[in-house]
């Protein structure tokens, strides 16, 4: 539909790219997304703007550690996901995401 599939097709994958997402914070470890944090991870980078106990009400945290695990929030997981999952550990699915070799930072 979005023409990915082509990309892919001609090794056109974010190789070299960082690409950092503004979002709920991710789960990192994840299979899809590395299963880590930090240098030579999938998301390489990060920080957390808020912290972990924040609710909208009371005062921001914030923190260096950008995880936030799916049952708790789970949209920048998803987003992050999209853009760079890869197929590894998905038990034979072969989903990936749109640019599988790209660094990610949250």
């Amino acid at each position: 539909m979005a023409g990915v599939d082509k990309l892919h097709e001609r090794g056109i994958k974010g190789k070299g790219v960082k690409i950092g997402i503004i979002d709920t914070g991710v789960d990192y470890l994840h299979p899809s997304l590395g299963g880590g944090f930090g240098p030579g991870y999938k998301i390489s980078f990060g920080y957390d703007l808020v912290g972990d106990n924040y609710t909208g009400i009371n005062t921001p945290v914030p923190d260096d550690d950008p995880l936030v695990t799916c049952a708790v929030g789970g949209h920048g997981t998803h987003v992050a996901g999209i853009i760079g999952m890869t197929d590894a550990q998905n038990q034979g699915f072969g989903l990936v995401g749109v640019a599988p070799e790209a660094t990610i930072g949250m």
